[in-house]
C-alpha cells in the first residue's frame, strides 16, 4: 500500500470532482435535458485543476498567485469555449501577460520570505536564552 501526500490528495480530489462534474453534464445531455457539446469543449478544465491544485496544496504559500492565475484562465477558457461570455481572446492575451508577470513576481516575493523565516527561525524556539 503507498502512501500519497496531501498535495496528492488534494489533486486528486480536485480531478475528481471536476469528473464527476463533466461526467454528470453528459448523462443529462444524454436525457436530453441540456446541451452540454462537446467532450473537446472541456479541455481548459485542465487549467482549472493544476490552478485549484496550486492554491490548495499544502505548500499553497507558494504558488497562490501563479494558481490563482492559471484558473482564472481555465475559467476564462472554459467560458469562452461554452460561449457564456464574448470577450474575443486576442483582446484577452495582454491582460494574461501582465497577470502572469505579476503572479511570477508574487510567488517570487512569498518563497524568498517563506525561507528568509525558516532560516532565520523563532526566537522563543528551543535553546534560546530568555
Amino acid at each position: 500500500m503507498t502512501c500519497v501526500g496531501n498535495g496528492q490528495r488534494v489533486s486528486r480530489l480536485i480531478a475528481g470532482t471536476l469528473l464527476l462534474l463533466v461526467g454528470g453534464l453528459f448523462v443529462l445531455q444524454n436525457l436530453g435535458m441540456i446541451r452540454a457539446g462537446h467532450f473537446g469543449d472541456y479541455w481548459p478544465l485542465l487549467l482549472v485543476w493544476v490552478g485549484l491544485t496550486r492554491m490548495l496544496a499544502p505548500n499553497r504559500g507558494r504558488h497562490f498567485a501563479s494558481g490563482l492565475l492559471i484558473f482564472l484562465l481555465g475559467v476564462f477558457f472554459q467560458l469562452d469555449r461554452l460561449e457564456v461570455i464574448l470577450i474575443p481572446v486576442r483582446q484577452f492575451w495582454p491582460i494574461v501577460l501582465i497577470g502572469g508577470g505579476l503572479a511570477l513576481i508574487v510567488d517570487s516575493l512569498v518563497s524568498r520570505r517563506g525561507r528568509a523565516q525558516v532560516t532565520t527561525g523563532s526566537p522563543a524556539g528551543p535553546g534560546s536564552a530568555s
